[in-house]
């Protein structure tokens, strides 16, 4: 008996099917045997468990030799093993943890495309003569320090995540606390070098990067914990009066920046009331759980400052300042949020349908086939809406360069969400250094999407991966 048990308990399988009851009249030994224990033999992997099965319904030996004429339990076991077809019954059907709102998507989506409204706000202090390349006044400053903001903003969520993730609110909240310092400096000393590198001195872009470098550490804290409601009303401020200054209602004028001073405050306050909420648990001793290497962070890190360069690489093409693209891609990172929950709940059920390796891969691929072709559509609906509503008509040129990119960046976001987080910013990263040494955006993009959903079908292709 404990053989079988331990027999079925390695294999993992459910209980042993309850045996029918006993059959009433006479009947022919073999066909009672068969039809009491058939259940039993039809779903056991051994005659171990059908012999169990038979004592464990109080039938000895004696009764076997009696009733069914075999020698004993086994021998009468092994017979019903043998012919009985194998009929293993089915695990309970688990619900897919990976359902996801479209709405907290699209929350998120619009919360990483209204700060653009704060540049209209801004202009006042952005007013000077063209960089040395031609561009607005400014505009290498603040790249310069969205790059860092963004690379150090990346790695600080995956090193915060990874706390909480185990339970550790009180450490998770150190660690935003003491990395938003840290990525506000490194954003304000990026704004400097610009300055100094493009030959200006101009007070007031580095006090709109300090504005911006401030907000973008708030926003982390707000966005890590769940907090995009809040973050939504701190941006209120700065999206109505930008809003206004687009549809000709108000001037951008020094006296409207203060809505920009107040969006950052407001920020702040609220980022530092929910980390306080955080500071003031206790992490238990079950939450204490050794954490991945800081080196484990350093690629997500990477594909910041990539996905940064990337994108400014498609907004500064030709020489020339161009927003529409990357209002199109950022408007669109909610609903690829959306769609890669949808590509892990497909995989959820490929898992339970899928009954060999080359299948299941088969259906991975699909399904992610499946979303990309999704977002890809998507983006291309945002990119002519966006192109009219700014341009007066749909992108021509830039369409083919930011579907490209579009599909480097879900297609990598996929393989982070996995784990691959160094496969997608080996990948990223060369592509971000070629297009800042001048690479056309659409051959990098394209070749960099192709790369990345060729590591995707086959490491996504794999079981193990999923489990």
């Amino acid at each position: 008996m404990s053989a079988v048990l331990e027999l079925r308990q390695g294999l993992r399988l459910s209980p042993l099917p309850a045996p029918l009851p006993k059959p009433v009249g006479a009947l022919d030994p073999a066909e009672e045997a068969a039809l009491r224990f058939g259940s039993v033999a039809a779903a056991a992997v051994h005659p171990f468990e059908v012999a169990a099965a038979i004592e464990a319904e109080g039938v000895t030996d004696r009764q076997v030799q009696r009733r069914y004429g075999r020698s004993d339990a086994f021998e009468l076991a092994e017979e019903l093993y043998a012919e009985t077809p194998r009929s293993y019954p089915e695990p309970e059907a688990a619900s897919s943890p990976w359902h996801a709102p479209l709405s907290t998507s699209m929350l998120r989506g619009c919360l990483y495309a209204l700060p653009g409204l704060a540049f209209p706000l801004g202009a006042p202090m952005l007013s000077g003569p063209p960089d040395a390349g031609g561009l607005p006044h400014g505009t290498f400053a603040l790249a310069l320090s969205v790059v860092l903001n963004w690379a150090w903003n990346q790695a600080l969520a995956h090193r915060t995540h990874a706390r909480l993730g185990r339970g550790q609110r009180h450490a998770g909240g150190r660690c935003l606390l003491r990395g938003a310092f840290v990525g506000a400096g490194l954003g304000l000393l990026g704004a400097l070098i610009g300055v100094l590198v493009a030959g200006y001195h101009s007070g007031g872009v580095l006090l709109f990067c300090s504005g911006q470098a401030l907000y973008l550490g708030g926003s982390c804290v707000l966005l890590v914990l769940g907090r995009e409601l809040l973050l939504l009303r701190a941006l209120a401020p700065a999206t109505l009066g930008g809003a206004a200054a687009l549809l000709g209602l108000v001037r951008p004028s020094l006296l409207t920046a203060p809505l920009l001073v107040w969006t950052v405050l407001l920020t702040l306050r609220l980022a530092r009331r929910e980390l306080r909420g955080c500071l003031a648990e206790v992490d238990g001793d079950s939450a204490i759980e050794p954490l991945p290497p800081l080196r484990a962070s350093v690629p997500h890190g990477l594909f910041g400052m990539a996905m940064s360069l990337l994108t400014l690489g498609i907004a500064l093409r030709g020489g020339r300042l161009d927003l529409g693209p990357t209002v199109a891609l950022t408007v669109s990172m909610g609903p690829a949020e959306w769609l890669l929950y949808g590509y892990r709940d497909r995989i959820h059920g490929a898992l339970r349908v899928a009954h060999t390796a080359r299948g299941f891969a088969l259906l991975s691929a699909r399904s992610l086939a499946l979303g990309l072709a999704s977002y890809l559509v998507l983006l291309a609906v945002l990119g002519g809406a966006v192109g009219t509503a700014l341009a007066g008509g749909p992108f021509g040129q830039q369409l083919p360069g930011l579907l490209a990119l579009g599909a480097t960046v879900w297609t990598a976001l996929l393989l982070q969400a996995f784990g691959l987080a160094w496969a997608a910013a080996g990948i990223c990263a060369p592509a971000a250094a070629a297009t800042v040494a001048g690479a056309t955006e659409p051959a990098v993009g394209s070749t960099a999407a192709a790369l990345l959903l060729a590591v995707a079908c086959w490491s996504l292709g794999r079981v193990t991966v999923h489990r």
